[in-house]
């Protein structure tokens, strides 16, 4: 259950959208104060929540025996709805980029917030990195996002991705089938994890609300790579 509210979460829905969801698909339909009733939430909150679920079409309404029925569209129907968002959203895709501003910057910074930001920055990776180089793998990756981050295991698995790491001695953290893995003290590495892709550097700051801070810059990237590859010989 925990992996479908993640997911949910993913997708947009709220805590109590996703509450609702579920309730609605486990009791096929229902009127508003049943539903209230089954999540612990009053009533007119409910009302606002079905109402605000119907606007995005993922609720319909209907009159039965004088009063108003709630449904929830069916597992697959949801599948399919938003994929239909998603072709929409790829069918307006060369128009925003006409719109958007393509200018090269010699430097790009970012900073990402919590942890929808540093999924933000996880989604970045999967999506088309080959091979990226880690300094201080932490396990609070895996623990903070959980799902997201065995999904996205899986997927950089399948792309063949490769993962140049150095990490701390005794560190328990799952690897990459296509991987490479030295260790070094604790006393030799920061607790700022810095991940180097394509030409962009990351630093998590690994403190809540947790932050990621990417720098996409090519004489940083080498930098780094550089300072990686010093680590890498004295690593084991």
């Amino acid at each position: 259950m925990v992996k479908v509210f993640e997911i949910l979460r993913d997708l947009g829905f709220e805590e109590r959208e996703i509450k609702i969801y579920l309730t609605l698909i486990r009791l096929d339909d229902s009127p508003a104060l049943k539903i209230s009733k089954e999540i612990g939430i009053d009533r007119t909150t409910t009302y606002d929540i079905l109402e605000r679920l119907i606007g995005r079409g993922i609720v319909s309404s209907y009159i039965k025996n004088k009063s108003k029925h709630f449904s929830a569209l069916a597992p697959d129907k949801l599948l399919h709805h938003f994929k239909e968002k998603y072709s929409s959203l790829e069918n307006i895709l060369p128009e925003l980029k006409r719109i958007s501003n393509q200018t090269p910057q010699p430097v790009k910074c970012e900073l990402f917030y919590g942890k929808e930001g540093l999924k933000s920055v996880g989604k970045d990776i999967v999506d088309g990195t080959k091979e990226y180089r880690v300094i201080g793998i932490r396990k609070e990756y895996e623990e903070i996002l959980g799902y997201f981050n065995e999904q996205a295991i899986i997927k950089l698995d399948q792309f063949k991705a490769k993962e140049i790491a150095i990490v701390e001695k005794n560190a328990k953290f799952k690897r990459l089938k296509n991987g490479e893995y030295k260790y070094l003290d604790k006393k030799l590495l920061s607790p700022i994890t810095t991940l180097i892709y394509k030409n962009k550097v990351v630093f998590f700051i690994w403190k809540e609300p947790y932050f990621a801070v990417s720098i996409e810059n090519e004489q940083l990237s080498k930098a780094q790579i550089e300072y990686f590859n010093l680590l890498w010989n004295i690593a084991k």
